[in-house]
């Protein structure tokens, strides 16, 4: 596995075939995780995943859709449109080198936008990398905890496993009388007071770490799997 820490001449030798994107946010989560959870889960993953199907872990991406957050101080947002260059710039220097495929890993629920960037991208440059999505918060979605969404129990628990020392105190659970679907119309801070959309009060370590195993063993299952049927070879 290589990585950006990696010199030059590391990846220049391998000749990677394979680059992994993670991308995450800066926003709100709560009184007791970091605005920066999106983006440690993210790499986290990222990073697990490249270790199995090799390639180049790139720099996570801090920034992203985040404009339903944009009420709270610490929240950085990007447009649609800004990611979509930034992602397309990123592909088309990889192509540069070679590189088949462009593995993006999404850890912010709010970047709906990215299957269309995936799609666009893929039919404009003929494949050319093969851009790849792997989006978490479907993964996460499918438990029990459907509509636990924003720093309650899936989220406090990969950070309970991931990092411990940057999570505070549990506060109190909060599920907003609306569906996710609502964030399409109003901010979050008309939702739920503490920014909190869950139950984080419900997370453990051990939760997390049977999370996170399961979600890593479903990305590269998908990936595997979409790289085979697409003929590239790594």
């Amino acid at each position: 596995m290589l990585s950006y820490e990696n010199s030059e001449l590391d990846i220049s030798r391998v000749k990677p075939a394979i680059a992994v994107q993670p991308i995450g946010s800066m926003e709100q989560h709560g009184l007791h995780l970091p605005v920066s959870t999106d983006t440690i889960i993210a790499y986290e993953v990222g990073r697990a995943l490249t270790s199995r199907i090799g390639g180049l872990l790139l720099p996570p991406i801090p920034y992203s859709c985040s404009i339903e957050h944009s009420n709270y101080t610490s929240t950085i947002w990007l447009k649609p449109s800004t990611l979509y260059f930034l992602l397309r710039d990123i592909a088309l220097s990889l192509r540069a080198h070679g590189f088949k495929a462009l593995v993006i890993v999404n850890g912010h629920g709010g970047n709906y936008n990215l299957k269309s960037i995936v799609r666009e991208m893929n039919h404009r440059f003929g494949r050319k990398p093969l851009a790849v999505l792997v989006d978490l918060g479907g993964m996460y979605f499918g438990s029990r905890y459907a509509e636990d969404i924003h720093a309650g129990f899936h989220e406090t628990s990969l950070m309970l496993y991931l990092k411990p020392d940057l999570v505070g105190g549990l506060q109190g659970d909060y599920k907003p009388r609306a569906t996710r679907d609502f964030l399409d119309y109003m901010p979050m801070d008309e939702l739920t007071p503490t920014g909190v959309w869950g139950e984080p009060s419900r997370a453990s370590r051990e939760d997390g770490e049977d999370l996170f195993k399961r979600i890593v063993d479903e990305a590269e299952k998908y990936v595997v799997d979409v790289l085979r049927r697409m003929g590239i070879v790594y």
